[in-house]
């Protein structure tokens, strides 16, 4: 791979505008700002890897994010890149870690007022405290192990666009790879996909461009509304009460819904157990 360019890259048939993000006063905005690559799932074992991770910009009102500020041979270039959307680090008020991996996250201090968002807590200087899975009325964070048991993904919601999954290494880059020589848990990692798969027209991958899902080519964009449904979701098996949402599925036991989830309190996969305690608080 050669140097990676501090333009921001765009997905063929994504049309998109030059310039800053023009503002929305109802939907979050999504771009890529470096378009990510790697040789690890091809390099032969005496090989140099090398290897750089999709960094993105999320805007949703007074939320401007970067996700995954990775591993750069210059931070300059990031800035260069930020300075083309008319943003500096200081306007960046949240930092997004997708997983543990320091490619993924070695420039985060490079933001000195941002906010730190990752599998174990969104921090504040020191202070940490527990995200919520919709963090606003536009982006839901699920988690998404396999890859790694700290992968989170980003679902956020835009006007024409439909769903846009930043998705880390769940997947490197479009379909693939087929095998991650990296993964913790296969089985998990496979869950994941088919779950990012099913809430997406949009995918922005660990290490390559943004594209489009099956979901993304199904659906006119010009028809697009914001809560399209794909296809009915089906029923619990236990309690029969209908999934309205992908989420509304217990993710180690689909057949049924969080209220009916039979995992241990501590599972890291589903936390259906916290889900239902604060669904119980709320009602």
């Amino acid at each position: 791979m050669g140097a990676i360019s501090s333009v921001v890259e765009r997905c063929p048939d994504k049309t998109e505008v030059e310039g800053p993000i023009p503002s929305s006063p109802t939907m979050a905005k999504v771009k890529v700002l470096i378009e990510g690559y790697t040789n690890a799932d091809a390099r032969v074992s005496s090989g140099q890897e090398k290897t750089c991770p999709t960094i993105s910009l999320v805007v949703d009102k007074d939320i401007v994010m970067v996700v995954d500020p990775g591993a750069l041979d210059n931070q300059k270039i990031l800035v260069d890149a930020l300075a083309k959307e008319g943003l500096t680090v200081e306007d960046i008020t949240h930092v997004c870690v997708t997983h543990s991996h320091i490619d993924h996250y070695r420039n985060v201090g490079m933001f000195p007022k941002a906010k730190v968002l990752e599998y174990f807590g969104l921090w504040t200087g020191g202070h940490v405290e527990d995200w919520q899975e919709n963090f606003t009325d536009d982006i839901q964070i699920l988690k998404t192990p396999g890859h790694d048991y700290t992968c989170i993904t980003l679902f956020v919601k835009q006007d024409d666009d439909g769903v846009v999954a930043i998705c880390g290494d769940v997947f490197w880059k479009e379909g693939g790879p087929e095998f991650d020589p990296y993964a913790s848990d296969h089985k998990k990692l496979q869950h994941s996909r088919e779950l990012v798969l099913k809430m997406s027209q949009w995918i922005i991958p660990g290490h390559a461009g943004m594209h489009k899902t099956e979901n993304g080519n199904k659906v006119s964009r010009s028809k697009m509304k914001p809560n399209v449904k794909i296809a009915s979701l089906g029923n619990c098996k236990k309690c029969h009460r209908p999934f309205k949402k992908v989420t509304d599925r217990c993710t180690c036991q689909d057949w049924l819904c969080y209220h009916c989830c039979e995992c241990e309190i501590d599972c890291k996969v589903c936390n259906c157990k916290v889900r239902r305690k604060n669904y119980e608080n709320h009602y």
